[in-house]
């Protein structure tokens, strides 16, 4: 989804079914089952192709209009595929027959979120968070908490990044998002306790090493920002993380 700032994308608020989808089912004519165009879909969710999943999942629906499931992908599909507004209208039939579906909720409290229904989203996200169902409430939270920041509320999108954390403490998007928070507030001491964090979680972070690597200089820590800047300039070879790091290299080399 596309609203989330951090790419894992997030992330965060997808869903998938599980199952096996063999080559030659993707590949299956026009007289294709329900259930054969749904894995179809399925399959090309997966393999991040929306713009390809819309077919198959507008066929199943049009064989099953109120199979909760599909309504569910299809709106994920729209989505992925920038039609915001059709992935309103779907999720919010999926909603209509299934109004307590924490994978439900969440969905469309982002895609809602995309159409600046704020009030709206907010009431999906928590109605979300009561589903004990649902296997990954740390999305919820920092879809929540992302809301939150764009309500101004600034306390609560805090305290709730906490709460992703406290679920699972290696969350890498919420940990960014307070490396962030942190930063704008002046708290250099808080930034770099996320920054180090999420280089625990994920090492190979470049994202992450290039902040915390800025903010080493910023302390006039030159020899933790060295190590830094020498390993971002290693591992993304040829990129511009890397020749920015090598920039800062030079500077380093030509200090006293």
């Amino acid at each position: 989804m596309k609203v989330l700032s951090f790419v894992m994308s997030m992330l965060l608020s997808a869903w998938m079914l599980t199952g096996c989808t063999t080559g030659s089912e993707i590949n299956s004519g026009e007289g294709e089952s329900f259930v054969v165009a749904k894995r179809k879909g399925e399959a090309y969710l997966e393999r991040g192709s929306p713009d390809q999943a819309l077919p198959a999942l507008r066929r199943a629906r049009e064989l099953q209009p109120d199979d909760v499931e599909v309504l569910l992908l299809l709106g994920m599909a729209y989505d992925q595929s920038d039609r915001p507004l059709q992935a309103v209208e779907t999720l919010e039939k999926a909603h209509q027959l299934r109004p307590d579906d924490g994978k439900i909720n969440n969905n469309l409290g982002v895609a809602r979120m995309r159409m600046d229904r704020l009030e709206a989203a907010l009431g999906n996200f928590e109605t979300a968070l009561k589903d004990a169902s649902f296997s990954t409430p740390e999305e919820i939270y920092y879809n929540l908490a992302l809301l939150y920041k764009r309500l101004g509320r600034q306390r609560e999108m805090e305290s709730t990044l906490e709460k992703a954390l406290t679920v699972k403490p290696g969350f890498v998007p919420a940990l960014l998002e307070l490396a962030g928070f942190h930063r704008d507030m002046g708290r250099a001491d808080l930034e770099l306790i996320r920054l180090r964090q999420i280089l625990v979680a994920s090492p190979g972070f470049v994202e992450a090493m290039e902040r915390l690597a800025d903010l080493y200089l910023s302390m006039k820590k030159n020899r933790e920002a060295r190590e830094l800047l020498q390993k971002i300039s290693s591992q993304d070879s040829g990129g511009p993380s890397a020749q920015r790091a090598k920039e800062k290299l030079a500077i380093l080399d030509k200090m006293p």
